[in-house]
């Protein structure tokens, strides 16, 4: 009878250490988790010719359960279904830096979310949550791309989160999309492309502000996007695709660290990419799914990618 009581105080206590995350910082989570995972894939690190060019993320996002810190699910109903729409533009200009063609880029996410979470053991923790809207802007006045050999590519990029979406901390599905945080987070990706094969990463490195709603300072973050792709002179690449990231740091509520509570997952897949002609429209369909989650919600996601060159 005690040992019962002892596991189910025990679960109780997990389901709030990590749903604390959830409320207390932004998203699900520790950290900032800013960067939606798996964005980016196949010749990543080639950054293309003198232009503009227009590129539209839609990712599907389905999270339907929170991991603690030994990855196991909680004792809760936890649901988020998460759409999102990206439009990104991109101007890569004549001039050189360093050696590097010298661009800019910005993006401007639209997001639609509804978040459900009950559990009989904890019932003030129960909502349903539903909300669409704007979220942060993100920006870039520094994208260097370099092109080392017609094998070897790189870019360096430092982009930035701006608190301008809806958030609203009593409205979890605000929190999204929404931080009420500035991100600062340098970027480097990588593409080795011969003979068909392509070989592609994108590391980044990302420095969270203060939440000065929830009195949290996000941990920073370490993750990436990578490919391993093969293409067919018909236009057609395919391969694997996948996402890893780690939380770094601890992240503190009110000055005081919550240690133990860094957030980590991985996620693996397929990817297609189609250009036509090697013209100026690409698209590019992803499905993936996570594992390896620790405090954290995981789940699937489904991700398509359009790019058009003006």
């Amino acid at each position: 009878m005690m040992a019962s009581a002892y596991k189910h105080v025990f679960h109780m206590l997990r389901f709030l250490a990590v749903f604390s995350l959830l409320y207390a910082g932004p998203c699900w989570a520790g950290g900032g988790q800013h960067y939606p995972n798996g964005v980016e894939d196949f010749a990543v690190g080639a950054l293309p010719p003198p232009g503009v060019y227009l590129v539209n993320y839609l990712i599907l996002a389905q999270k339907s359960s929170l991991r603690d810190n030994s990855g196991n699910g909680l004792p809760a109903n936890f649901k988020a279904d998460v759409v999102a729409e990206v439009p990104r533009l991109i101007y890569v200009s004549p001039y050189k830096v360093l050696g590097a063609s010298w661009g800019a880029q910005a993006f401007l996410p639209f997001y639609s979310a509804d978040i459900k979470s009950d559990s009989a053991a904890i019932p003030p923790l129960n909502f349903d949550s539903r909300d669409k809207g704007i979220g942060d802007i993100i920006f870039s006045p520094l994208v260097l791309g370099w092109h080392f050999s017609p094998e070897l590519h790189a870019v360096f990029a430092l982009d930035m989160w701006a608190p301008t979406g809806n958030y609203d901390k009593d409205r979890p599905a605000t929190t999204l999309l929404s931080k009420n945080i500035w991100t600062f987070e340098p970027v480097l990706a990588v593409s080795y492309l011969k003979e068909g094969f392509d070989i592609s990463a994108k590391l980044m490195y990302d420095f969270n502000t203060r939440n000065s709603d929830t009195s949290t300072d996000p941990g920073q973050e370490f993750h990436m996007d990578w490919a391993l792709g093969y293409g067919l002179k018909n236009g057609l690449t395919g391969g694997l695709v996948g996402y890893n990231y780690w939380q770094t740091t601890e992240d503190e509520v009110n000055g005081v660290s919550k240690t133990s509570d860094k957030s980590r997952v991985g996620g693996i897949g397929v990817g297609i990419k189609y250009w036509p002609k090697q013209g100026p429209f690409t698209m590019t369909l992803k499905q993936y799914w996570e594992y390896g989650a620790r405090n954290i919600a995981t789940g699937n996601q489904t991700q398509f990618k359009i790019s058009y060159a003006f």
